[in-house]
C-alpha cells in the first residue's frame, strides 16, 4: 500500500504520499524539515541489513527483503503476538 508507484522500492516519493511530517517537533521547531523527518524514517528500515552488510545498501530506499529485516527484529522482542 505504500509502494505507491509500486515499483517494489519504498523511496521519499511514495513516503511523502503516505505520512505527514507537519507536525513532529523538530519540524515545528524549524530545525529539520518535513523531508529530513521522512529520510530518517526510510533510514530506519535500511539499518538493519545495512549492519549486516556493513553499510552496504543503504540507498535511500527500501527493498523488501529490507522491510522484512527490520519487523523480523522487532518481533523477536515482543514476547506476546497478539501485541504485535
Amino acid at each position: 500500500m505504500i509502494d505507491k508507484d509500486k515499483n517494489g522500492l519504498l523511496d521519499i516519493k511514495d513516503i511523502k504520499q503516505s505520512y505527514n511530517a507537519k507536525k513532529h517537533p523538530d519540524v515545528l521547531a524549524n530545525k529539520r524539515t518535513e523531508e529530513d523527518i521522512l529520510i530518517e524514517f526510510l533510514d530506519t528500515f535500511e539499518a538493519a541489513l545495512a549492519h549486516k552488510n556493513q553499510g552496504k545498501n543503504r540507498d535511500g530506499r527500501v527493498s523488501l527483503e529490507e522491510f522484512l529485516e527490520y519487523y523480523q527484529n522487532i518481533s523477536a522482542s515482543i514476547d506476546n503476538e497478539d501485541y504485535f
